[in-house]
């Protein structure tokens, strides 16, 4: 994936390329638009991450210009501007809005993989293309909703996700309530039935009760991969 960066700021915009260069994206950046109209000449990006006020400031050269290339996704950070940052320090907000942006752009990452790209944690493989989970080298249909919940928790591996963040994004509920708990729990109990995690100390798909869920390799399964290495 292709991102460029346009931010008068360059602690911010070092700020959000440390942060998306790990995903695998090739990132450059821009101080004003001027400088970003050269980046454009060179090679298209897959998606601009621009400031707000600059976007608004410019919008009349912006946006014709934008207008004239392919269509790509627009992501335009609206707070980053409150927060004082400086090269050593982020401010608690700040580091949350880094955050969100990390993450809409893992999200995104699937509409630019190629369709044969698989995801892989451990033992456990997530075929976009085919719709299918290969677990121990057993392939597994799951229902869309129970597929695109591995599917979310494989692109989030070793993190927890909270309970109301599972039900925003893969459920497309806002909000979380006694009836949505519910729901997350009946499906991921579905997951490890199909996928035989049922034993906790062995199971890909771990409860960080009063968290969320996480997708981890067993502690047991590290171990043998350490040894055969």
């Amino acid at each position: 994936m292709r991102i460029l960066i346009v931010n008068p700021e360059s602690v911010w915009t070092q700020r959000i390329r440390a942060r998306l260069e790990p995903t695998g994206a090739r990132v450059w950046t821009a101080g004003d638009w001027n400088g970003a109209v050269k980046a454009l000449e060179e090679a298209w990006p897959d998606i601009l991450i621009i400031e707000s006020r600059l976007l608004q400031k410019e919008a009349a050269t912006i946006l014709p210009a934008l207008r004239e290339g392919e269509r790509l996704p627009v992501i335009v950070p609206t707070t980053l501007g409150r927060y004082p940052v400086d090269s050593d320090d982020v401010s608690p907000r700040g580091e949350e809005a880094l955050r969100r942006i990390e993450l809409l752009i893992t999200r995104l990452q699937g509409a630019f993989q190629p369709a044969g790209q698989l995801i892989r944690v451990g033992k456990l493989t997530i075929d976009a293309a085919r719709k299918e989970v290969i677990f121990a080298a057993r392939r597994i249909r799951l229902p869309p909703i129970q597929f695109r919940l591995v599917q979310y928790l494989a692109l989030n591996a070793e993190r927890v996700v909270d309970q109301r963040e599972l039900l925003r994004e893969v459920w497309g509920y806002a909000g979380l309530d006694s009836e949505g708990r519910d729901l997350i729990k009946t499906h991921v109990r579905l997951v490890r039935r199909k996928l035989g995690w049922s034993d906790e100390s062995s199971s890909y798909l771990k409860s960080v009760r009063g968290f969320g869920y996480m997708l981890s390799v067993p502690a047991q399964d590290q171990v043998r991969k350490t040894k055969r290495q």
